[in-house]
């Protein structure tokens, strides 16, 4: 019999907690989360009052002068004025408010706001594919601890036959061909053995990779609880899938986004008021005041630009449109995710129990087929099937166990919960 080791040192839940906490695509996707948050801000201080300060130093080569002509007074017939100082200090503090602006900057808000949406679910994108990723080396590294298993419980049963039919040909009841097929049978197994080994050291190294762990990191892995539930019927997987997955999400806000730009830029061509008000100071010994407060109303209204802004406005539109498209595909491709991952998870349930009892049978079968040798009552092909039919029994129960693990996992994925924090 096949006995697995059961010891548990590290959960599927751990393994994705360490993952994640060093993934360089989530650090990354978190990262423009979080320049995206600083964009929306950004967008919403366009409407905020602005405080600016101007200050400086001019020196001109001589002072600015005025030229005075009177012909009725002689005196005064080329007289020059200066108006200014050569060298003068300035100062400026003024404050700008925007009053309308045709909805560009409220338009560009809605697409920063979007453009944040977006960022965030496109985080959760790169969540829910790492934990995917993850889940897939560690049910491979279950795959290829239990394929070791059942290696080895094949080799020990053929040394333990080849023994037995050693024994028998000494005493001259079974022919010297017998001993022949049986060490054949025997290398056979010890070659499986021997590639369930390097696969499983594969499998541990690519593991550990994802961890950040040296190759050869020794591990222990239990089998992770199911949470799927097959019976939930498809188009209700399918319709959560739809307002869960976070592509979905993404695609969507980027269209929306894209499309408040558009709006934000179609608005330059429109009128565009705002308020000033500051104070001012200009040294000047020829004015009777340097300085002193002022407040004002301006619009700014571009009848004519070449069409650049329109051109701009139509580029952000037909890139809304492409989103919309991709956001289509995505649906569509979404949709059978769901139900492959659905009779995926259908298919491997039945097999499993299946194979459970076929597991039973064929242990049965085997031990009676050795039973049946020794006593001279059956052929040693009939002990050599009887063991391949017992080790590919065993490999199917693990097969169908571990693609029902799998198919649990990707139907979350699928339907759109991997991504949501675990209780």
């Amino acid at each position: 019999m096949i006995v697995a080791d059961v010891a548990a040192q590290e959960s599927l839940q751990q393994a994705w907690e360490i993952a994640l906490a060093r993934d360089h695509s989530v650090l990354a996707a978190r990262y423009q989360e979080q320049a995206a948050s600083a964009q929306q801000a950004s967008a919403r201080a366009v409407s905020m009052p602005k405080v600016t300060m101007d200050a400086g130093y001019l020196r001109l080569q001589s002072e600015p002068s005025a030229h005075l002509s009177l012909p009725a007074i002689p005196a005064l017939k080329s007289l020059s004025l200066p108006f200014a100082q050569d060298a003068a200090g300035f100062g400026l503090v003024e404050m700008t408010v925007p009053l309308m602006t045709s909805g560009r900057i409220s338009a560009g808000i809605r697409a920063a706001d979007a453009s944040s949406d977006a960022r965030h679910a496109m985080t959760e994108v790169a969540v829910a594919d790492l934990k995917l990723a993850i889940a897939q080396t560690y049910v491979a590294v279950l795959r290829a601890q239990h394929a070791v298993l059942v290696a080895d419980s094949h080799v020990a049963t053929m040394r333990q036959h080849a023994k037995d039919v050693g024994e028998l040909n000494a005493h001259g009841y079974v022919a010297r061909h017998d001993v022949l097929a049986t060490e054949v049978a025997l290398a056979n197994a010890l070659q499986l053995q021997l590639q369930a080994s390097n696969s499983l050291n594969l499998a541990k190294a690519t593991y550990n990779r994802w961890l950040g762990r040296s190759a050869d990191a020794a591990l222990t892995l239990h089998d992770p609880e199911l949470s799927s539930d097959f019976k939930t019927p498809l188009a209700e997987l399918t319709a959560t899938a739809m307002t869960r997955r976070p592509e979905v999400t993404a695609l969507g806000k980027q269209a929306q986004a894209l499309s408040a730009q558009a709006a934000s830029t179609r608005a330059g061509h429109l009128p565009q008021i705002g308020f000033s008000a500051g104070y001012a100071k200009l040294e000047n010994r020829y004015l009777t005041q340097d300085k002193g407060w002022y407040a004002g109303i301006m619009m700014k209204w571009e009848l004519f630009d070449g069409g650049l802004i329109k051109q701009q406005s139509s580029k952000l539109l037909a890139e809304s449109q492409a989103v919309g498209e991709m956001l289509k595909d995505s649906q569509e491709k979404i949709s059978l995710q769901v139900r492959q991952a659905w009779l995926n998870y259908q298919e491997a349930s039945s097999r499993q129990l299946l194979a459970e009892k076929a597991v039973a049978q064929a242990e049965q079968v085997s031990e009676l087929a050795r039973e049946r040798y020794r006593n001279g009552l059956a052929s040693n092909t009939e002990v050599l099937d009887a063991e391949t039919r017992r080790l590919q029994a065993h490999a199917n129960r693990y097969q169908a166990k571990y693609d029902l693990t799998l198919s649990d996992i990707q139907l979350r994925y699928a339907s759109g919960s991997l991504a949501q924090p675990q209780p």
